[in-house]
């Protein structure tokens, strides 16, 4: 069946069923030990931040797309995920820590496995209520847009 959605409705319900599996993948190396679980941590917050600017009808340059900062100013103060969002930030610092070994060719030390699961239960709050705010089954298919895509507001 063909979908009748907008690109914004795609786009949306694309984007968080993208951060749904970057959590998971975060959730699989945290568990294993795996540094990489820190990146699919900022790839989940910039995916919803992208979702949420998508319903604000903003567009995140591709030079700040890691910045989860800047893609946070970019909410308005009425967007009740900014509060939210803001002290997940710290994720920025992941987008590129691990790609590389360091001058010296060290390696910085993973976050430890009690941090990285309190940032996925933050990050899994705030896309279960982007989900339910947007009405999308982040089970069902690609083709299947979000059922609105006004924005939250508190």
């Amino acid at each position: 069946m063909a979908s009748s959605s907008r690109p914004a409705d795609l786009h949306i319900a694309n984007a968080l069923r993208l951060a749904k599996e970057d959590l998971d993948a975060a959730k699989l190396l945290t568990a294993a030990g795996n540094r990489f679980g820190a990146y699919h941590l900022q790839q989940c917050g910039e995916k919803l931040l992208l979702a949420l600017l998508t319903a604000e009808g903003q567009h995140a340059e591709r030079k700040d797309s890691h910045r989860l900062d800047v893609l946070l100013d970019k909410l308005p103060s009425d967007n009740p995920f900014r509060q939210r969002f803001a002290p997940l930030t710290i994720l920025t610092m992941f987008a590129t820590t691990y790609r590389y070994p360091k001058d010296g060719g060290r390696l910085p030390p993973m976050p430890d496995e009690a941090r990285m699961l309190e940032w996925a239960d933050a990050l899994g709050g705030i896309l279960n209520d982007a989900a339910l705010h947007f009405g999308v089954d982040l089970a069902a298919s690609d083709r299947l847009g979000a059922a609105r895509t006004d924005p939250p507001r508190l």
